[in-house]
């Protein structure tokens, strides 16, 4: 399973206007969909590539905070 930020920004809905708080609810809703696919697998494997994914997106999240800020204010 491959996801994409770009994805993740379609399938985000926010109801505030506000810039950080959208930004901050939008980590909130990708930790919390990778914590429901850690949650449903019960492969070891597959759990630990799904931490690992989760922590390298939320990194790329955090390192690219203006250009993810633009894409979810549009």
């Amino acid at each position: 399973m491959k996801i994409t930020v770009d994805q993740l920004i379609k399938s985000f809905e926010s109801k505030t206007q506000n810039k950080k708080e959208r930004y901050n609810d939008f980590l909130f809703h990708c930790f919390h969909l990778f914590e429901k696919l850690i949650k449903d697998n019960k492969n070891k494997r597959k759990k630990d590539k799904y931490i690992i994914m989760r922590q390298n997106l939320i990194n790329y999240l955090i390192v690219n905070e203006r250009n993810i800020t633009s894409k979810l204010c549009r």
